[in-house]
């Protein structure tokens, strides 16, 4: 069976879209009856060297990728990639596809991570907005199936575009891997590892924290990833100038991450939305307090495990909670996270998602 997978988006330093379709891509391309070819405009990352090491085979469109008129082009070259392999199943990891993609050789399916430009766009801007509405309808014209990583997500796309609940779906959460750590040390720091942007609650994290020291607070603030708007930066810049114990870890690989898990005191994720939260979980092999506002979909992947604070719409009041919280938080309780990471590993998710797949091929 051919699988092609676009993996454009862990072509260079992947993060949360590139590390789910990797996840899922090295346990495919264990399976003795699936050949995996992967697709993206570069292959300068670890993760796509690890994948061509492990037997997937690359076709790479030779220039990077941005969102502009660059991005039909790549799709034009996916297409006649399609044709040249002929996969039984395509699998496009990213929801918009913006021009007509068809697999005639196969299915066509495609995950959907959030509808988030549409349920807040506010934290995206109207162009976005409707760029990711025109998007989505086209995705829905010419896909077969639809993934989604939870059931939140399932809920969102159906409620907006009726129409999708006519499609095949499948529910496959994220993989998180088990990882295996050293001794666990305290640095006496709190960690934030995800994209910097309002969605992700960026600016709740360095105004709760400012709070948290004017309270009397003596932890440092660590934090780390991607950040993704100009405001955001600025905000950085101006919540180090008022305080040393707050610093940008950069852009954080795979060794570095697990070290600062390993180290931190506690785990802050104030995020206004997400469809999975990833890092969530991650840090939960560590055994390691979690700070995290209150959204439902917390609620279906964890449950009561962790440390919730209540945000909303008043930023103000929101960062007060969460530095509130970060001055009471408990410890988890032994064992508790356990069953939690169970859910996710890879031998559970992607043993279902490749059988999703075979019994796709075979109707």
């Amino acid at each position: 069976m051919k699988i092609l997978i676009d993996a454009r988006s862990m072509g260079t330093k992947p993060s949360g879209i590139g590390m789910y379709i990797y996840n899922f891509a090295k346990e495919l391309v264990k399976e003795p009856d699936m050949e995996i070819h992967l697709l993206s405009d570069i292959a300068t990352s670890n993760e796509m060297q690890a994948m061509e090491q492990a037997g997937a085979i690359l076709h790479c469109y030779g220039t990077p990728v941005g969102k502009n008129f660059g991005l039909v082009k790549y799709y034009l070259y996916l297409q006649k990639v399609i044709h040249e392999i002929r996969p039984e199943i395509f699998w496009e990891g990213n929801s918009l596809v913006p021009i007509k993609v068809t697999n005639p050789y196969g299915k066509f399916m495609v995950t959907v991570h959030d509808l988030f430009p549409l349920t807040m766009p506010e934290c995206f801007g109207k162009k976005y907005e409707y760029y990711f509405r025109y998007g989505l309808k086209n995705t829905l014209k010419y896909a077969d199936t639809f993934i989604y990583n939870s059931m939140e997500t399932k809920r969102d796309m159906e409620r907006i575009f009726p129409q999708a609940a006519k499609k095949e779906s499948f529910l496959s959460y994220i993989i998180i891997d088990r990882i295996v750590h050293g001794e666990i040390e305290d640095n006496n720091a709190f960690l934030y590892v995800g994209n910097l942007e309002k969605r992700k609650g960026t600016d709740l994290l360095l105004d709760g924290y400012l709070e948290y020291l004017k309270a009397g607070g003596t932890k440092d603030l660590r934090f780390a990833g991607k950040i993704r708007e100009a405001d955001i930066e600025e905000k950085i810049r101006q919540v180090q100038e008022q305080t040393k114990k707050a610093t940008y870890l950069g852009y954080l690989t795979k060794e570095d991450k697990e070290r600062e898990y390993r180290q931190c005191s506690a785990f802050l994720f104030p995020s206004r939305a997400e469809g999975f939260g990833m890092p969530v979980v991650e840090v939960m092999n560590y055994d390691k307090p979690v700070i995290a506002s209150n959204l439902s979909i917390f609620q279906e992947l964890i449950g009561d495990e962790i440390n919730y604070f209540t945000i909303s719409d008043d930023n103000k009041e929101s960062a007060k909670r969460l530095a509130k919280r970060m001055s009471d938080y408990e410890q988890p309780t032994e064992g508790s996270y356990e069953k939690i990471i169970e859910r996710y590993v890879p031998q559970n998710l992607a043993k279902n998602l490749s059988a999703y797949f075979r019994q796709q091929v075979t109707e």
